[in-house]
């Protein structure tokens, strides 16, 4: 998966975290006892582990745009744990839980690591799968049989101090144009509906601005660009395919609705 040519970048994007993953159907056999053995999988590049509460289902849904991704509460038989295996660093981790499998990279300490570009983070994450697909085919199981996909940029633009250039929710965003109304804070929620060639929905692309306060206090802007919905295919390869074309999804939206100030600041090449 080379990035395509005519993609936008940066050469100093605000990007704070990224995460790639699935959703499939838990396979028959599974325990969580056996969550030691996939741990194995991966321990020798994410030796460090945490326990979480699992995440629930989730559908992405294409009709009202108030509806969203709908998460289904409900579960049925003994509830899973969801497990964080962790890099040396904590700057990459799995999330791995019966029925969910994801890949995230983030900033860290002072947020000087060098960002894992989408090209990288995707291959290692075919591999991942792979050997999770393999492991659990020894509890009868021929593929994963992915039913859900997700990709998340969040980005993190600090605004500079009042009077300065950069200092207004409008300086970055070109989505709202706020004018004379000095507002002090914004919070701002966009959604569109992906069809594939047939012109049926299959994904949706969704936009979360709001401005929050960052380290030491610090104004900013908090970005979030998801897409998620359902791959053309269960198998592995579908799920790359889906991620793919989220990149590509994501990148042109942050690169539409960011201004001319904002390209200068993050150097787009």
């Amino acid at each position: 998966m080379t990035r395509p040519a005519d993609l936008p970048d940066y050469e100093n994007p605000p990007i704070n975290e990224v995460v790639l993953g699935v959703q499939f159907a838990p396979p028959h056999g599974y325990q969580q006892v056996y969550a030691g053995e996939v741990w194995k999988l991966y321990k020798d590049k994410f030796p460090i582990v945490e326990e979480r509460d699992a995440l629930p289902p989730t559908l992405e849904s294409f009709g009202s745009p108030q509806i969203g991704h709908i998460k289904f509460g409900l579960m049925s038989g003994p509830s899973h744990d969801r497990f964080w295996f962790l890099s040396k660093n904590k700057a990459e981790l799995i999330q791995f839980q019966s029925d969910r499998f994801l890949h995230n990279w983030r900033k860290i300490g002072d947020g000087t690591n060098d960002y894992v570009r989408f090209d990288t983070m995707v291959k290692d994450y075919e591999s991942e799968l792979n050997s999770l697909q393999k492991y659990f085919s020894g509890f009868g199981s021929e593929s994963l049989n992915i039913n859900q996909c997700e990709l998340t940029y969040i980005s993190h633009i600090p605004l500079e101090d009042d009077g300065k250039e950069g200092s207004k929710f409008d300086d970055w965003l070109n989505v709202i144009n706020l004018n004379s109304f000095a507002s002090d804070d914004c919070s701002l929620v966009l959604r569109k509906v992906i069809k594939n060639s047939e012109g049926n929905p299959f994904a949706a692309l969704s936009c979360e601005a709001v401005t929050a306060l960052g380290k030491k206090d610090k104004r900013m802007i908090a970005l979030n660009i998801t897409f998620r919905g359902v791959p053309s295919n269960s198998s592995v390869d579908g799920a790359l395919a889906f991620l793919k074309h989220g990149r590509s999804e994501i990148v042109n939206c942050f690169d539409q609705i960011s201004t001319n100030f904002a390209h200068k600041t993050w150097k787009r090449k």
